[in-house]
């Protein structure tokens, strides 16, 4: 990422931008991510076990840059990668053009004002930044090999991104030198029979650093489920009490509670937390989200906190030059906050969060997408249960889910949704885990009934990254009540 003066092209196009004929308030933001991937694949012929190595060893880059504007009330957006002169000059003249097409926004207030307070100081590993981490990846990539046994598959990668961004705008914002910088493996360890996984775990390892990850532990993780022969290929269908291991709570909590926390899902109806309707500053009604509602059971607490000092998806601040916070959502099962970002907050008479990121489909800070507020770190804190606890708590019908996958709402705006099991799960018979193989049933469940039955709060937790680090839950194992089993699609 060196050679690219962030600072100065955001001084210049804000300056241009505020030059602009019409323009009454203007925001500058300039980006650069580098990321460096070590891919590992079993290739074998059909029904042999192959030997795993790495297939891939890359370095990808990109730098762009993005202006918003507003002329009379209307807002307008435009981003480009090219960071030449004429094309800045041409960024904001399409960012003008766009405001004028737009039109008046009722709902807009104003762009981002400083706010006073302070954001964390976090772990940096200036290797990942400087894109010299490649033989540190393949270290990696060797060490979770070497420890998963003769005979199991094992597939997964390794990344390690960097990100520096700069904004800039007319309230007095000037963010600078925010760099971040993030390191995940995640494998999957399978025990093929024929082409079909008989048995498969899933182990993982996150930081900040490439050297926070300890990838023969992650490997080993998984070849732990690998390694077992299960006793059943399917379960009975019916309602069952869940025990979910630290990746399948992360994994729903990631695609079911992130967007129902930020006002802009709520203002457009899709977060099934408790609103009520009432008239917003615009004069429009629109849902409220009823803070004080109780939402769980007390033993369970949910916050987003972008300030841990080594929490995968933590930011000094966001990417609107706010200085992020902590946000309490559910605190001792009681809906008590929510984040967004500066558009919606402000809508809502209230302080934007620092929850403004621009996301897109590879991990990093994007200068082509607008600010949303995704969360970052969601915690849920620690109880007190071992999982054999769980297990001696549940009364009928239990089965034990180390990891989830394809976990979709059943509609948006509401708290029901599917997902099936990934890995070897397990039935609970007589007190005793017995086996399942993967992908042997589906699941239906309702967030609402999930948080009012649960009934074991694990006394560890874990960082689980999911889908393209979204988010980064930081999370205890789970045991609920009233979640449905059937079988999978075609089965």
């Amino acid at each position: 990422m060196a050679g690219v003066d962030l600072e100065g092209i955001s001084e210049r196009l804000l300056a241009r931008a505020e030059a602009a004929p019409g323009v009454s308030e203007a925001e500058a933001y300039v980006s650069s991510n580098i990321m460096t991937m070590a891919r590992i694949e079993t290739l074998a012929a059909p029904g042999a076990v192959g030997t795993p190595s790495i297939q891939q060893l890359k370095r990808l880059a990109d730098v762009g840059a993005a202006v918003r504007v507003v002329m009379d009330g209307a807002v307008g957006q435009a981003t480009t990668q090219d960071l030449s002169d004429a094309s800045l000059d041409a960024l904001i003249a399409s960012a003008v053009g766009s405001a004028r097409i737009m039109g008046p926004d009722p709902n807009f207030v104003s762009l981002p004002k400083p706010i006073s307070r302070t954001g964390p100081r976090l772990v940096i590993d200036r290797d990942i930044l400087a894109g010299s981490v490649e033989d540190a990846l393949a270290d990696v990539a060797e060490a979770s090999i070497s420890a998963v046994d003769t005979g199991l598959e094992l597939a997964g990668s390794i990344i390690a991104v960097g990100s520096e961004v700069a904004v800039s705008n007319s309230h007095g914002i000037d963010l600078r030198g925010e760099v971040d910088t993030l390191s995940v493996a995640q494998f999957t360890v399978e025990r093929m029979d024929g082409p079909v996984a008989n048995s498969s775990g899933m182990g993982w390892t996150t930081g900040r650093r490439v050297g926070d990850l300890d990838a023969e532990d992650a490997a080993l993780q998984g070849a732990e489920l690998a390694r077992l022969e299960p006793e059943r290929t399917s379960v009975p269908e019916g309602e069952y009490n869940v025990i979910l291991w630290e990746y399948a709570v992360a994994d729903i909590m990631d695609n079911m509670m992130g967007q129902a926390m930020d006002l802009g899902s709520i203002y457009m109806g899709q977060s099934w937390m408790p609103t009520e309707t009432k008239e917003l500053r615009s004069g429009r009604e629109a849902p409220v989200p009823k803070l004080g509602e109780e939402v769980a059971v007390p033993e369970f607490s949910l916050y987003d906190d972008p300030t841990l000092e080594n929490g995968v998806l933590s930011h000094t601040h966001d990417d609107e030059g706010i200085p992020t916070r902590k946000v309490s959502i559910v605190e001792k099962g009681v809906y008590t906050d929510v984040i967004g970002t500066s558009y919606w907050s402000y809508l809502y008479d209230r302080e934007p969060t620092g929850s403004g990121i621009r996301r897109y489909t590879d991990p990093g800070r994007c200068s082509g997408c607008a600010p949303d507020a995704f969360g970052t770190n969601l915690v849920i804190p620690k109880g007190d249960m071992t999982v054999e606890e769980m297990v001696e708590a549940s009364e009928g019908p239990t089965i034990v889910i180390p990891r989830t996958w394809y976990t979709y709402p059943t509609r948006y705006g509401a708290p029901g949704f599917s997902s099936s099991n990934r890995s070897t799960a397990f039935v609970v018979e007589k007190g005793e885990l017995v086996p399942v193989v993967p992908n042997a049933f589906k699941l239906t469940g309702d967030m609402n009934d999930i948080l009012g039955s649960i009934y074991g709060v694990g006394n560890e937790v874990k960082t689980a990254t999911t889908w393209l680090v979204m988010r980064a839950p930081i999370v205890p194992k789970l045991a609920c009540r009233g979640i449905r089993v059937s079988k999978p699609a075609g089965g």
